[in-house]
């Protein structure tokens, strides 16, 4: 699996095109304009927009949204199927769900705290957060206490899958839209949201 970041000016975030070795069909998790610049890195990779990801659904992915529409026939998986018109996979905001998309397996993970569309996508020991965690911060939420979900459900989903993962994978990466990479180890150690708590990897 090979995974290429595109930032986007425009909206100020970074959005990721995941697809396999020898591959034509790409994912694009959180859609951004497609501009110029961003046409052209997936032409010079020869892919083709076969599914779209969204983890946290936001105004300017719309937008995206119609662009892409023009020149690829795609799949959109989404939270949030009355806001976003052509959701073909609308997610179970309760379960985890298992999906394949452009021949990859990936896992969609409700993140209910944050909301009722908000989602997570687990490839392996690779995991799209989207807005919803950022490396040291977690994404907005209404008060304290929805907070103190947030933490409580990143826990139970994502450091106990770190857990499953086979000794040497175990150092599973975050790549958020916003801001720098992490990791579920960096965020355990450093994070303040998480390192006062008993989470430690074994």
């Amino acid at each position: 699996m090979r995974v290429l970041p595109y930032f986007s000016p425009l909206s100020m975030t970074t959005t990721f095109v995941v697809f396999s070795e020898g591959s034509s069909a790409a994912i694009i998790v959180d859609p951004v304009h497609l501009d110029r610049d961003f046409y052209a890195l997936l032409l010079a990779h020869k892919l083709e927009v076969d599914t779209v990801l969204v983890t946290h659904p936001e105004e300017y992915m719309l937008h995206a949204l119609g662009t892409l529409g023009k020149i690829y026939n795609y799949r959109l998986v989404c939270g949030d199927s009355d806001h976003f018109p052509g959701t073909e996979s609308q997610l179970n905001p309760y379960d985890r769900q298992l999906l394949t998309c452009a021949g990859l397996s990936v896992e969609s993970i409700p993140i209910l705290p944050h909301s009722r569309s908000s989602f997570i996508y687990r490839f392996g020991c690779v995991v799209f957060t989207g807005p919803i965690i950022h490396a040291g911060t977690l994404g907005d939420t209404m008060n304290e206490y929805t907070e103190e979900l947030l933490v409580a459900t990143v826990k139970d989903q994502l450091f106990s899958a770190a857990h499953d993962l086979v000794e040497g994978d175990r150092d599973m990466l975050i790549l958020p839209s916003i801001g720098p990479p992490t990791t579920i180890r960096a965020e355990q150690h450093l994070s303040p949201y998480y390192r006062d708590r008993d989470t430690e990897l074994d």
